[in-house]
């Protein structure tokens, strides 16, 4: 079975790097889809996302990352994906997701399937690591070691260690 895992990754974190880890153990492959929505404006280009993506993936065989700008469905349905996979964080995660699953089963047919995410990792969020990395407050505790710097350049801040002369 194969799912795809769809989000901005904007910029991706601990807790989607956690659910791919998991995921990729229950699938025969995952396909860890980077979208964007019209509306927002993003620090980071898809092609930047997609890069940051794989350099924290590591090694893991059956897991691919994709960029498009399509609508789920298609992009599920054009990948060869059987599932939707979505991470929740808390209940407020919950009724938004169970939302976009119903909207998906209508329009596209297809099923979804979640992964809460563990327990250290519910109160992170992109939008957290953005507003930190643009104060140089820290951010390593959120996101792999491996993407902490290029974050902390997107927004031309220091981390808070170095701005202290630490």
């Amino acid at each position: 079975m194969i799912a795809v895992y769809a989000g901005s990754f904007s910029p991706p974190t601990r807790g989607h790097l956690d659910v791919i880890r998991r995921a990729s153990g229950m699938f025969d492959g995952l396909i860890v889809a980077v979208l964007s929505q019209q509306e927002k404006r993003y620090r980071f280009s898809p092609e930047q996302r997609c890069v940051m993506l794989r350099k924290i993936i590591g090694e893991l065989p059956n897991v691919r990352v994709i960029c498009d700008d399509g609508l789920l469905v298609d992009v599920a349905r054009r990948e060869g994906a059987d599932v939707i996979l979505r991470g929740l964080r808390n209940a407020s995660d919950l009724l938004f997701e169970m939302q976009l699953a119903e909207a998906n089963r209508r329009i596209g047919g297809m099923e979804t399937v979640f992964i809460s995410c563990l327990p250290e990792y519910s109160l992170i969020s992109s939008t957290i690591v953005r507003d930190c990395a643009a104060h140089g407050a820290p951010i390593e505790a959120m996101v792999p070691e491996e993407i902490a710097g290029e974050i902390y350049a997107a927004y031309g801040a220091l981390p808070d260690a170095e701005r202290k002369g630490l």
